[in-house]
């Protein structure tokens, strides 16, 4: 299914990361054709109620507006693109307020950044974008910092030569592979394919249709002190190597015909922590974007464990596109 965004929000928040965000919207927005929102949250003016009576509340807000309309505007114009600008008050977190600005105006994407973290760091701090990951209800796009610090170098036009798109089967990468190939046919660009197994624990491929591999021969190896099937080491590894063939296969499968006109499928099976390998292989690659899908997780689990795409966030070297259905 061809998946195209037809507004794309720029969350900006006037630092450093600016003009690459807005790099980033412009550039997808000419390619998909699709209307650009700048966006702006005005933090709430937070002062003692010993300071009441001498503060002019609503005076200090509505400068606050008017100045960031102003910048937008300005940045707009220096881009030379043609936007609708968004400025609100946030009421509590910003990330609630980015959030309600989507549904507002039915945005297709958000673009945002991060200088990345992890764990306890990014849990205490309460990090804008950690949040929107969790709670947006349409594809977020993060950017990154580099290894100093600094964001990247803003461009006129983005470059999208090679772009990785995780693929466990499930109606979730199902979901990022359509992004990915949208994203690959706009952009002419190369299209990688993974799937990551653990090393002793092969995971079960979650098949929609009958069409799929051949029982998975691994299935009643736990790896974790478990007797293995008992078959000789020879006989084991031929049909480990064989079934990781059938899932290159299934990767390979994906790609519609068509669409080999216009992009050069490669695909890969990795082994070992999904997160890892994937971060791993971007580099290998020199991805300029990992594709990834969002499943639910529970309060403790995003906190004491983060899922495979929320690590790949925090982590990896370049943009990555964190996709769910928008609601």
């Amino acid at each position: 299914m061809r998946m195209e965004p037809a507004r794309i929000m720029c969350a900006i928040d006037f630092s450093d990361f600016t003009h690459m965000i807005v790099s980033y919207g412009k550039s997808l927005a000419s390619e998909f054709d699709a209307r650009l929102y700048l966006c702006h949250i005005v933090p709430t003016l937070v002062v003692s109620s010993h300071m009441s009576s001498y503060i002019d509340y609503a005076g200090i807000e509505s400068d606050h507006i008017h100045n960031a309309r102003t910048r937008l505007e300005e940045i707009a114009k220096e881009f030379d693109i043609q936007c609708e600008i968004i400025v609100s008050v946030s009421l509590g977190h910003p990330a609630d307020q980015i959030e309600l600005a989507a549904l507002q105006h039915k945005i297709d994407m958000v673009i945002a950044a991060t200088n990345g973290g992890s764990g306890v760091i990014r849990f205490l701090t309460g990090s804008v974008t950690n949040k929107l990951t969790k709670m947006l209800s349409c594809p977020l796009l993060v950017l990154h910092a580099k290894d100093d610090g600094r964001a990247s170098q803003s461009e006129e036009k983005i470059k999208l030569n090679r772009i990785l798109v995780g693929c466990d089967f499930s109606p979730d990468s199902r979901l990022a592979f359509d992004y990915a190939l949208s994203l690959a046919q706009e952009f002419q660009t190369r299209l990688y394919l993974a799937h990551v197994v653990s090393p002793m624990e092969p995971v079960e491929l979650m098949a929609p249709d009958p069409v799929m591999l051949d029982v998975n021969p691994f299935s009643g190896w736990t790896g974790s002190g478990a007797k293995p099937p008992d078959r000789s080491m020879d006989e084991t590894g031929d049909r480990r190597s064989t079934w990781l063939k059938q899932i290159e296969t299934r990767l390979l499968e994906m790609v519609p015909g068509e669409s080999r006109n216009w992009c050069t499928p490669v695909t890969v099976v990795l082994e070992g922590q999904p997160y890892q390998e994937l971060i791993t292989y971007a580099g290998k690659i020199d991805a300029d974007m990992i594709v990834l899908g969002i499943r639910g997780h529970s309060l403790l689990e995003k906190f004491l464990v983060g899922s495979t795409t929320d690590r790949v966030i925090s982590r990896a070297s370049c943009p990555v596109l964190a996709v769910r259905p928008i609601s």
